[in-house]
C-alpha cells in the first residue's frame, strides 16, 4: 500500500516501509545520526563505555543474568521472556558508586532495554 510522506505539508509518496519520502527520510536520518554523534561525545558517555569495557563488569552481568533469567518489564505483562542485559534502573551517567550498586540493576530483554534507553537518551525520561 502507497502513503503520502508524514513530513509537514509534503504530498510525495513515502519510501516502502517508511513514513517520509526519501528527501524527508534523509534528512530525518541526518538529524537523528548527528544527535547520536553528539550523545556520544559527552564526558558522560566516554566515561560509560569505559565502564562497560571493564571486564569485571562483564563477569559481574553475566552472574547478574544467571540469577535473574526472565524480563522485569515483560514479566510485569505476564509474558515470560528470557533477559539478556542488565538496566541500570536509574542512569548511572557514568557514576561509578551508581553503576555497580546492584540493587540498581534489573534484567531485561533486549527489546525492552533499547525501548528504555531509547526514552532517557532521546526523551530524559528515567523509566
Amino acid at each position: 500500500m502507497r502513503k503520502l510522506c508524514s513530513a509537514p505539508g509534503c504530498e510525495e509518496i513515502a519510501e516502502a516501509g517508511k513514513a517520509r519520502c526519501a528527501v524527508h527520510q534523509a534528512e530525518q536520518d541526518g538529524r537523528r545520526a548527528a544527535q547520536k554523534a553528539a550523545a556520544q561525545a559527552t564526558p558522560h558517555a566516554a566515561a560509560a563505555r569505559a565502564l562497560y569495557a571493564d571486564p569485571r563488569w562483564k563477569v559481574a552481568a553475566r552472574r547478574f543474568l544467571d540469577r535473574h533469567p526472565l524480563c522485569v518489564d515483560c514479566g510485569e505483562l505476564g509474558v515470560v521472556e528470557p533477559a539478556t542485559d542488565v538496566d541500570h534502573v536509574v542512569p548511572h551517567k557514568g557514576d561509578r558508586v551508581l553503576f555497580w550498586d546492584r540493587s540498581n540493576w534489573q534484567a531485561l530483554c533486549h527489546r525492552c532495554h533499547s525501548r528504555k534507553t531509547a526514552r532517557e537518551v532521546w526523551h530524559g525520561d528515567r523509566g
